[in-house]
């Protein structure tokens, strides 16, 4: 056992699936990670198998390049592989996405040898990438333990147990992670305290991604007060808690400042709930004396939330992208499955977002698709209403998730192996196509919420 400081090697694996694309989706869980490690005491190095501007990986004839988008998002470069056999038969290609192969086996011979490798997963369907990944770092260094975390390791962590080949899937809290450093190395983190504690995490180790990140990822609080049934955020984060206004003014400024971003994407759950003491400062701040930067919300905003006011300032302080969270205009749906929003609170708020000065190519709103006893008459509907009010809608298929109150009905539902088998997961294979909510059904429902020849709002 030693008793040196350790150095770990973070790894964020590549993503294997039918499509992906970079939407604002840096690995924040490792980079926090990688500064309370340097900040306790230990190294941290960082391979980012989903860098999109790797070199190598662009350069080489055998991937289809990444390519820039709008405010910082983009492709991720790709390569075609063989489909894995439960995806036999679904007209789609299937995917390695991020850099090359021999582009990693480089970055792991160019660093000195960790006494860790951390590697985290994503998507429970993601996991070929994440073996992938595993296996090359056992080639490299077969010695050196490999400890896997994430959500797929938290949601199925026998499966992971199985198909990845880790020395430990990680399942424990942040807080437990001092002490399995110390029990494999020998050596205290300094500061083992802070890891419990989200309000003490000190900023995010952005400069592991390189000199030029392209966004910057905010995170101002963990945990949502929802427990949707088909969510798996409050089993996954099941206490709540805030940074203060000051430590993310801090983040903006230093990311502004010192790296050169302009635009923030913000990755809380819950970003509008509970903010008016902790986001709402920092936002009057940044209307008024800047810095002038532009911020964009992937996650759906909670309609509840959006409050004349609010609006006001989403637009003052330099929004750019927002999502609503409707899922549907059904009400009775709209109550079981969380009670969040109805329709006509929907609409007040989009009047608000308009009359504030947002654009309706600013707007979205996600609507769910494809849940057990939902018809598809349901999600047309819906498709409908939003694109009414003026809003683009985006349809979020559904995806079974274990360890969720709609997991076990999903089970029942699907006629394929959910439980024994990842790959099932995939929203876009659509384990849970029945014969009154069909694949096709499905795919007639993304076709019909991307067209925007019928756009048209309504007063």
């Amino acid at each position: 056992m030693m008793n040196r400081p350790p150095l770990v090697l973070l790894i964020n694996p590549w993503i294997t699936d039918f499509a992906a694309f970079d939407l604002w989706a840096k690995p924040m869980g490792l980079l926090y990670f990688a500064s309370l490690l340097r900040e306790g005491g230990c190294g941290a190095v960082l391979i980012d198998c989903l860098d999109r501007r790797d070199p190598f990986t662009n350069s080489h004839p055998g991937v289809i390049s990444g390519k820039d988008k709008k405010f910082g998002t983009g492709k991720y470069p790709r390569m075609r592989i063989p489909a894995p056999a439960p995806y036999t038969g679904l007209p789609r290609h299937f995917h390695r996405h991020g850099i090359h192969p021999e582009s990693f086996r480089r970055k792991l011979l160019s660093i000195e040898k960790p006494d860790i490798v951390w590697v985290t997963s994503i998507m429970t369907y993601w996991y070929p990438g994440v073996s992938e990944a595993v296996r090359m770092v056992r080639e490299i260094f077969p010695s050196v333990p490999v400890w896997l975390g994430g959500i797929y390791a938290r949601l199925c962590p026998e499966h992971a147990a199985r198909a990845i080949g880790a020395d430990r899937v990680v399942t424990e809290e942040p807080s437990r992670i001092p002490q399995m450093i110390y029990d494999l190395s020998g050596f205290s983190v300094k500061n083992g305290a802070a890891w419990g504690d989200f309000g003490s995490w000190p900023l995010p180790a952005m400069d592991l991604l390189g000199p030029a990140p392209g966004y910057g990822p905010l995170l101002t609080g963990i945990g949502c007060p929802y427990k949707c049934p088909y969510c798996a955020s409050a089993r996954l984060q099941p206490r709540r808690q805030r940074l203060d206004s000051r430590r993310i003014l801090d983040q903006i400024a230093w990311m502004h400042d010192d790296l050169g971003i302009n635009d923030f994407a913000f990755y809380d759950d819950a970003l509008l709930l509970d903010a008016e003491s902790t986001l709402r400062p920092v936002l009057e701040r940044v209307a008024v004396s800047g810095p002038k930067v532009r911020f964009h919300v992937p996650n759906a905003l909670h309609v509840r939330a959006l409050s004349t006011d609010w609006c006001e300032l989403l637009y003052a302080s330099g929004f750019k992208t927002i999502r609503l969270g409707l899922e549907t205009t059904r009400d009775g749906h709209n109550r079981e499955w969380g009670g969040k929003v109805d329709t006509r609170m929907y609409l007040e708020a989009v009047e608000r977002l308009f009359q504030a000065g947002f654009s309706q190519e600013e707007l979205g709103a996600y609507l769910l698709s494809g849940l057990p006893g939902q018809p598809p008459e349901e999600v047309a509907e819906s498709i409908r209403v939003v694109r009414q009010s003026g809003v683009q809608p985006h349809i979020a298929e559904f995806s079974p998730i274990p360890g969720t109150p709609m997991w076990d009905k999903a089970v029942e539902l699907s006629s394929f192996d959910l439980a024994a088998e990842p790959l099932y997961h995939n929203n876009t294979f659509f384990a849970c196509r029945r014969p009154d909510f069909t694949y096709e059904d499905m795919v007639a429902l993304k076709k019909l919420a991307r067209d925007r020849t019928d756009s048209q709002r309504t007063k």
